[in-house]
């Protein structure tokens, strides 16, 4: 049975379904909605805007429901507005409490059929569960509040870009992830929220764990190695950049900006010899049809012939770094550690002391991949910016 929800956050929860609204028990029948939200955890749910992969009601609205679905839209961004003139909170208030009865029926039931016609129309993606398991993952992180040292920040107010970031952070201590902000699957930030992704290495003693500790978890060349599974090779072991540069007698910063300037399409790189080293041949082989790239997860990205491998390795290494991310939130399940963020291909645990036996367990669980092993970086410290690895 197809219901919508009426709000995200997990101490609001409520559900639309048959013209009814439920915010206390919630019918047992429900299988199909719109979006997860982490009162809807432990059931078997489809989520339609997976089955979208990034877009949005707007742009997969049947044109027979585009007047109505319009005119709820407008009513929706006009409550919104209000909201935002009035300053009142949707991070502290559930929505179906600000809104009229009636018009959340309205909308609701115009948001069922739209995403009817989504599972109707839409094939439902290959790589579904990992971007699922994903999803659950990033708003778990979501609703953890980051533990934030802004005396510390004040006492750091040196520059324009400190204090910009200091009055964007006075207003916001929650990350949250867009899963289809970018065309190859990397995490990009929602705007308003914390920007762990570009946040400064000279700010980053700001975020305090809520346990013990930070624990980092990071990808040695992620990419490279993922080119290397792909071309079926075996995983080096130490530094990539070092081996490449005594293969090619070249220092190991040329080796590196070179390999990385042909990976990402650069015309002035000699790429014969590096299509040679990584076997981009057998690498590519069955992956590209002309006009879209197919990576092993079952993830499809439109490309040209020009941007075929890097879209190739780009979106495996996204995939595969969610699905190290998805063994390790299973391997913490009920315990006081928690993933605490996500930055590119690395990955920060919030350690709590009764944990630290386990650690050896979690480097295990991450760089044991389906490429092979990966080398992983790995760093500890009391704050994210004195990290040090060990």
């Amino acid at each position: 049975m197809t219901f919508i929800t009426l709000d995200s956050k997990n101490w609001c929860k409520g559900v639309y379904v048959n013209g009814k609204l439920y915010t206390e028990n919630l019918p047992q029948e429900l299988d199909k909605t719109w979006k997860y939200a982490s009162y809807l955890k432990d059931k078997e749910i489809e989520y339609a805007s997976i089955y979208a992969m990034g877009k949005s009601l707007d742009d997969l609205c049947p044109e027979n429901l585009q007047k109505e679905w319009n005119s709820n839209s407008d009513r929706l961004f006009a409550f919104y507005n209000s909201f935002k003139q009035s300053k009142i909170s949707l991070e502290e208030n559930c929505f179906y409490d600000l809104v009229p009865a009636q018009f959340l029926l309205e909308l609701c039931e115009i948001k069922t059929k739209i995403v009817d016609s989504i599972f109707e129309r839409l094939e439902k993606p290959k790589n579904y569960n990992l971007l699922l398991n994903t999803e659950k993952i990033i708003t778990e992180i979501s609703e953890q509040p980051l533990n934030l040292d802004l005396d510390w920040m004040k006492s750091n107010l040196n520059s324009h870009r400190a204090i910009t970031l200091y009055n964007k952070i006075k207003k916001t201590n929650t990350i949250k992830y867009n899963l289809f902000g970018s065309k190859t699957g990397r995490l990009t930030i929602q705007s308003g929220t914390f920007p762990i992704l570009n946040l400064d290495k000279e700010f980053r003693s700001v975020i305090k764990p809520n346990n013990d500790a930070f624990l980092e978890l990071d990808f040695n060349s992620a990419e490279l190695r993922v080119l290397y599974g792909l071309s079926q090779q075996e995983q080096p072991k130490g530094d990539i950049h070092e081996l490449n540069a005594r293969r090619l007698k070249m220092t190991r910063e040329e080796v590196k900006k070179e390999i990385f300037a042909w990976l990402y399409g650069s015309t002035k790189i000699e790429s014969q010899k590096y299509e040679k080293l990584f076997n981009v041949e057998n690498a590519l082989r069955g992956c590209y049809n002309g006009e879209y790239v197919t990576n092993c997860f079952g993830r499809k990205v439109q490309s040209d012939s020009y941007h075929k491998l890097n879209y190739l390795v780009q979106s495996t290494a996204a995939d595969l770094f969610f699905e190290q991310i998805t063994k390790i939130s299973n391997l913490l399940k009920d315990r006081k550690s928690k993933i605490a963020f996500l930055v590119h291909d690395s990955l920060v645990i919030d350690l709590s002391r009764e944990d630290k036996h386990f650690v050896n367990d979690m480097i295990d669980c991450y760089k044991n991949t389906r490429f092979g092993e990966f080398s992983v970086n790995i760093s500890v410290g009391k704050n994210y910016g004195t990290l040090r690895k060990i």
